[in-house]
C-alpha cells in the first residue's frame, strides 16, 4: 500500500505544466496594455475620502466649541426651521405589530386576595409613513413590552 502511494507521489513530482499557447499570451498582453494605470488615479481616489474626513472634523470641532445658551435664550421658544406643510406631507400608510417573545410569569396574589396569572409579551411596533409627492418613506420601529394580569378562578 505504501509503495503504491510512493509511486504515485513520484509520478506527480515528475509532472510539469504545459507552456501557455501563443494565442493566450497575446490575449493577456493586449489586456494588460489596454488596462488603465491605477497609480495615476491614486490621488483622485484618496482626495475625496480625505476631504470628507476633514469636513467632518471641522463640523465636529464647530459643534463642540459652540457656546452654551444663556438662561434667557433657553426659555425662549425654539424657532421653526421647516415649514409645517413639509411635515404634513408624510402620512401613515401601515402599522405592524410583531410579537417576538411571550412568557408566563406564573400566579400572583392580588391585593384583594384573589389569584391571577401574569403574562409578559414583547412586541416591535413598526409604523410606515409615506410622502405622496416624493414617494419617500420613513419607518419607525419601537419595542414594547406588555404585561397582563388575568384573574384565575379555581373550581
Amino acid at each position: 500500500m505504501d509503495n503504491d502511494l510512493q509511486e504515485l507521489e513520484a509520478e506527480l513530482k515528475r509532472l510539469r505544466p504545459l507552456a501557455p499557447s501563443r494565442a493566450v499570451t497575446d490575449a493577456i498582453a493586449r489586456q494588460l496594455a489596454a488596462a488603465p494605470r491605477r497609480h495615476r488615479n491614486f490621488w483622485a481616489w484618496t482626495a475625496l475620502p480625505l476631504a470628507a474626513m476633514v469636513a467632518g472634523l471641522v463640523l465636529l470641532r464647530e459643534q463642540s466649541v459652540a457656546p452654551a445658551p444663556t438662561p434667557a435664550l433657553a426659555l425662549a421658544p425654539a424657532p421653526v426651521t421647516a415649514p409645517m406643510s413639509a411635515a404634513a406631507q408624510y402620512k401613515p400608510v401601515s402599522a405592524e405589530n410583531l410579537l417576538y417573545a411571550q412568557s408566563d410569569a406564573g400566579l400572583v396574589t392580588l391585593s384583594d386576595g384573589t389569584q391571577a396569572r401574569r403574562t409578559r409579551s414583547s412586541y416591535v411596533d413598526t409604523i410606515t409613513w409615506k410622502n405622496s409627492r416624493t414617494q419617500a418613506s420613513l419607518k419607525w420601529s419601537v419595542p414594547r413590552t406588555e404585561e397582563r394580569i388575568v384573574p384565575v378562578s379555581f373550581q
